[in-house]
């Protein structure tokens, strides 16, 4: 146990350094499309409505919208809607969420195309050129409907993975109410003072790991585990005096049992995480802790004696989850030349396109008698450092610069990010559950 939460906190504390949040120089883009990425457009349909409507407190519609807020994982742009049309960019192998705002930031609805409420930009007809045309776009309920769906037309994917992405639930609506965190009236993205949550999930006893010829052992998925934290990061507008920062709620209904940690970066900001840990671990489970998940609701940060008030919806943690299965590779000496993977849905089906699922996989070794634990990079980059998987490399195979001697270890972990910027570890042994 102490090596998976050795493993947990190394990784967070990497990627929570290394994740910026893009923005213009006023924390918006202005409509026209100058950023570079993959080119989104649209144009809002309906009539406008008269100064009486709007006094007598109807419900906003899609017309009362001025502004886009993209969520690219953890970037985020705010976006003018010039005379009813828009059109922003987002970065190709993530997934994209589209927020229409009114004028005064409130929410409207999100982009809904076949009940799926981001946009999969990873397998795509003509790659980083790709511009994906919405057309008209109406409203209904909290859902913007374009006329012109992409999923299957610009956006290569199959109906198992919409199906599978489906699970994002209310998580669109929590990001709007977290645009005014301090509750100013000001959204944080002006001030680069935005702070954006998000869950890593580990699942420690996935199976057995793959070796040269002999196959990988998956667990049975009722036996498979997840281990629950969240995450937080803030952006570089903040100028922190204290380096002491909590989180606790839900608000309605504290729990008593929260772990939290903070940590301020060199460059402005700050990152930091939160756990529930409990010994009532499930009956046959091997570790001697667990970390319990965190239920729907309002909680509350901590920064300099300033409390910022941060919506948090929880995503199934299982109906989103890509097994990514490992087979190690070694040479005629027994040392490590590449792990090649294999994707899976729970219910055991194939991903032929990881690139809809998840944007970018690492792997670590670990001793976990020791704690010792290794990052396993992928060959060597431009900067002299190995890389993650992405888009631009290809999922299939993590191939280290040099072969590499794993005898000591007997745990691999390999990491992923999902579109919504959720990050998992699935745990594999070196023998069976």
């Amino acid at each position: 146990m102490k090596a998976l939460i050795l493993l947990i906190t190394l990784f967070v504390t990497i990627v929570s350094c290394t994740n910026e949040t893009y923005l213009g120089n006023d924390g918006t883009n202005d409509g026209n499309g100058t950023h570079s990425g993959i080119v989104i457009k649209g144009k809002i349909s309906g009539n406008r409505r008269t100064n009486a409507q709007l006094r007598s407190g109807e419900s906003l519609s899609l017309i009362d919208a001025k502004k886009v807020l993209v969520i690219n994982q953890h970037h985020s742009t705010l976006t003018d809607i010039n005379d009813s049309t828009f059109s922003v960019t987002a970065q190709l192998g993530t997934g994209v969420a589209l927020l229409f705002l009114d004028s005064i930031n409130r929410y409207i609805g999100n982009l809904s195309s076949k009940g799926l409420n981001l946009l999969p930009l990873g397998k795509l007809t003509n790659g980083a050129n790709t511009t994906i045309d919405l057309s008209t776009l109406t409203l209904e309920g909290t859902n913007v409907i374009p006329s012109h769906d992409p999923l299957g037309n610009e956006i290569i994917i199959s109906d198992a993975e919409v199906n599978s992405l489906k699970a994002v639930g209310e998580f669109y609506e929590s990001i709007a109410k977290n645009m005014d965190a301090n509750n100013d009236g000001v959204p944080d993205i002006l001030s680069r003072k935005q702070v954006m949550v998000y869950s890593t999930f580990g699942f420690t006893n996935c199976g057995r790991w793959g070796h040269n010829d002999t196959l990988p052992v998956i667990t049975p998925s009722d036996k498979i585990v997840a281990m629950y934290s969240i995450n937080f990061e803030g952006g570089e507008g903040f100028s922190l005096t204290d380096s002491v920062i909590t989180f606790s709620g839900p608000v309605d209904d504290p729990y008593p049992d929260i772990v939290s940690s903070g940590q301020l970066n060199s460059n402005g900001g700050f990152h930091g995480g939160a756990s529930r840990p409990s010994k009532a671990v499930p009956e046959g489970f091997q570790n001697g802790e667990i970390l319990l998940p965190f239920k729907k609701g309002t909680y509350a940060l901590t920064l300099d004696g300033e409390t910022y008030t941060l919506d948090y919806s929880n995503s199934d943690a299982y109906s989103n989850l890509v097994l990514v299965v490992p087979t190690l590779h070694t040479n005629s000496v027994g040392l490590l030349d590449s792990i090649s993977l294999e994707y899976k849905l729970m219910n055991g089906t194939i991903i032929d396109n990881p690139s809809n699922m998840v944007t970018n996989v690492s792997a670590q070794i670990v001793n976990q008698q020791t704690g010792q634990s290794y990052d396993i990079h992928n060959g060597i980059t431009t900067s002299g450092y190995g890389s993650s998987l992405s888009i631009e490399t290809g999922f299939d195979a993590i191939v280290p610069a040099t072969p590499m001697n794993i005898t000591p270890f007997d745990m691999v972990a390999l990491w992923y990010q999902d579109l919504l910027g959720n990050y998992y570890a699935i745990i594999w042994n070196s023998k069976s559950w």
